[in-house]
């Protein structure tokens, strides 16, 4: 029991780094995808409305002479802006960096009445002119059918302006920028790996010295029910004996019977202390194959003539030939505590109804046990709670029955220790169902 909640307080600890490292490093990644994006899309806006060329306030500070044409001061100076442009758009000049136009790496392409009439290479030399078209044609096609006008193609942000005649096509160099990003994106995850694994090391090694005074509590509080268990059957053995001594010599009476029945109840409390606290030990009991369908039919036919005796009704739908790897005498114990469970809360009288199903799933290699009993009265839904210890829903309907809250535990420690699932519902308020799924292997 001590190493699954190890188990799981390490899963638990790793899930929560794993979980704030994948928001952390998610994020900033995102951020700064979303940044390189935005840039590209604010340089392609600036290109868009000011013809393919930077403003003049990207410029040098020396002015031009009027008579000067741009390609003369291209060919002189090789600056890439417009010399007669306007600022254009929300930015803010100094949102952007003087070098701009000097690091940007772009071309663009006009298109009137489907036919390229233009195209503009001189800022860029790492593309083919009979590439530009295809790369213009191939946006402007998803343009048409998801009606996108930005996104990448290949390591290019484009940008599809509508004109008058056609398109203006526009392509941002975007290669620097997502190759930074993919190297950022592959950093960040090697490392958060990396520190993944440490955080495992650290925290396998601190749990061990954490649980490890509560493991020595475990089992010295696990010797104590043990030790306590086998004193407690001497006295009460004692009693017993002594109760029947006291019958032999005089005669029986409602007192001697009382006692001998509180000391048979006291025993089998004790007798459930033990199989409980043995069932936490974990220890892997002797399995073997043995016949589920036999060990349940058994056991479920021994209380027919205790539910006749009590005006129930128990209905017996048991499949053949299921064969079980596990320990038969724990499954035998497992069914008889479920069987007690219904006889003692059916609804009383006539009508109270048992049923006992068995049945194999064969996608799944296993083996579902069903027992379902009418109630008086119960709340619809999940019942998870009726397996916690010494849960008593109804602590005056308990002391009537004689039950301990202990018998239903020992069924979930037996359906665990098998490797299986258990579970209690309601579908109406007037029923109570119980569901023991069992691997077969």
């Amino acid at each position: 029991m001590i190493q699954k909640l190890r188990r799981q307080f390490i899963l638990i600890a790793m899930s929560s780094t794993f979980a704030v490292l994948f928001i952390i490093i998610g994020t900033l990644n995102i951020l700064n995808y979303a940044s390189m994006v935005r840039q590209k899309d604010d340089i392609l806006t600036i290109l868009s409305q000011n013809q393919g060329r930077f403003p003049a306030m990207f410029g040098p500070k020396r002015e031009m002479r009027e008579d000067e044409s741009f390609s003369q001061g291209k060919e002189n100076m090789n600056l890439p802006w417009k010399f007669d442009g306007e600022w254009n758009g929300p930015w803010r000049r100094e949102d952007f960096s003087r070098e701009m136009p000097y690091e940007t790496r772009f071309f663009s392409v006009t298109i009137e009445d489907g036919e390229v009439v233009r195209k503009d290479l001189g800022m860029i030399a790492s593309i083919e002119e009979d590439d530009t078209e295809a790369y213009a044609k191939t946006v402007l096609q998803k343009y048409e059918k998801r009606g996108t006008s930005k996104g990448f193609y290949d390591e290019y942000r484009y940008l599809i302006t509508k004109t008058d005649k056609g398109y203006y096509v526009l392509f941002v160099d975007a290669a620097s920028d997502l190759s930074s990003f993919r190297k950022v994106l592959l950093t960040s995850i090697g490392v958060s790996t990396l520190g993944i694994f440490a955080v495992f090391i650290l925290v396998l090694f601190f749990s061990k010295k954490v649980f490890k005074p509560v493991e020595e509590s475990y089992h010295k509080q696990r010797h104590f029910i043990t030790d306590a268990s086998h004193e407690l059957k001497t006295p009460l053995t004692i009693i017993s004996a002594n109760v029947e001594v006291m019958e032999m010599e005089s005669e029986e009476s409602k007192w001697s019977q009382s006692i001998k029945k509180q000391v048979s109840r006291m025993i089998g409390l004790v007798d459930q202390l033990v199989t409980l606290s043995r069932l936490d030990e974990q220890v892997e009991s002797s399995k073997q194959r043995f016949s589920l369908s036999e060990a349940i039919s058994d056991t479920a036919q021994n209380y027919l003539p205790v539910a006749e005796s009590s005006g129930k009704e128990l209905e017996l739908d048991i499949e053949e030939n299921i064969i079980l790897n596990g320990d038969e005498k724990q499954i035998r114990q497992l069914t008889g505590l479920l069987m007690d469970n219904a006889m003692k809360y059916a609804s009383g009288g006539e009508g109270g109804k048992i049923r006992v199903r068995l049945s194999l799933k064969h996608r799944s290699k296993k083996a579902e046990l069903t027992l379902w009993n009418t109630v008086d009265e119960i709340t619809q839904g999940a019942h998870d709670e009726l397996f916690e210890r010494f849960y008593r829903p109804d602590s005056s309907r308990n002391s009537k029955t004689g039950g301990s809250g202990i018998g239903l535990s020992i069924v979930k420690s037996i359906v665990e220790a098998h490797h299986g699932k258990v579970s209690a519902t309601s579908k109406d308020g007037k029923s109570l169902e119980f569901k023991a799924v069992l691997p077969l292997n």
